[in-house]
């Protein structure tokens, strides 16, 4: 049965077995349907442990994460996998062509289908270098790609499946910033009736999302648009501001 793709976190805490303390306390979150979440902060804050709650990585914690009205803890995971495209940092690739890899997502998809994802995921003008394209082999066997196009290649076979929800957990870390900008445009334009999840510690990635939230500790420190953020003058203000002095020097 279709989910409605509301998420909602009800005052949700949850902890690793070997942690002495929690991981995530009380977290209280809603992402409307068709709506963009930023989520940022220092390493180790609780960003990823966050998304692997969805993901149903872990034994549930206290409190209550639903999609739609249902519990996550009554979805079966396969539901659930039909319905999230989740694209982690470091993505795995198998030694199949480039194409194989992304219909991954989608085994019935249409050329048509590919070539956008291809091009959302701004991979055009890398494939065409490959000799073979799109039929070029990776991995093992076939040619070594960068850390950027791997990065590329899985997010390709995430928006090819059209997911409800899509994950993004640092997953334009090894792209460069022009690329990473012109991406997150795409994805943007495609996604607008779709939820969107953005984790990355490059802050002008998430600048336009609907909701950002600041984790420090497992918890929730700052919330709220960009320009909210930016008056409350806290730790997001001030990392966005030297991110983008560093990004004027290179510049």
């Amino acid at each position: 049965k279709d989910l409605s793709c509301d998420i909602s976190f009800d005052n949700y805490s949850f902890k690793y077995p070997t942690s002495s303390s929690a991981n995530l306390k009380n977290i209280n979150l809603f992402i409307p349907k068709g709506k963009t979440l930023g989520i940022v902060g220092k390493t180790g804050s609780g960003k990823s442990t966050l998304i692997k709650q969805l993901l149903k990585e872990y034994e549930y914690g206290n409190g209550d994460v639903l999609i739609g009205n249902i519990p996550l803890k009554n979805i079966k995971v396969k539901s659930l996998m039909s319905k999230i495209g989740y694209v982690p940092q470091d993505s795995v690739l198998f030694s199949k062509t480039i194409k194989e890899n992304i219909l991954i997502g989608k085994n019935n998809a249409e050329y048509n289908e590919i070539e956008n994802a291809i091009c959302n995921a701004g991979l055009v003008k890398d494939i065409s270098l490959f000799t073979n394209g799109i039929n070029t082999l990776v991995g093992e066997r076939g040619v070594s790609i960068s850390g950027g196009q791997k990065q590329r290649i899985s997010i390709a076979r995430a928006l090819l499946k059209e997911p409800n929800i899509l994950i993004l957990d640092d997953s334009l870390s090894a792209v460069d910033s022009k690329t990473q900008m012109s991406i997150i445009q795409n994805i943007r334009n495609i996604r607008k009736e779709k939820s969107t999840i953005i984790v990355s510690h490059r802050l002008s990635l998430v600048s336009h999302a609907h909701e950002i939230i600041v984790m420090d500790e497992g918890e929730i420190i700052e919330r709220g648009t960009h320009e909210d953020l930016m008056k409350q003058n806290g730790w997001y203000a001030t990392q966005y501001k030297t991110q983008q002095l560093k990004e004027d020097e290179n510049d």
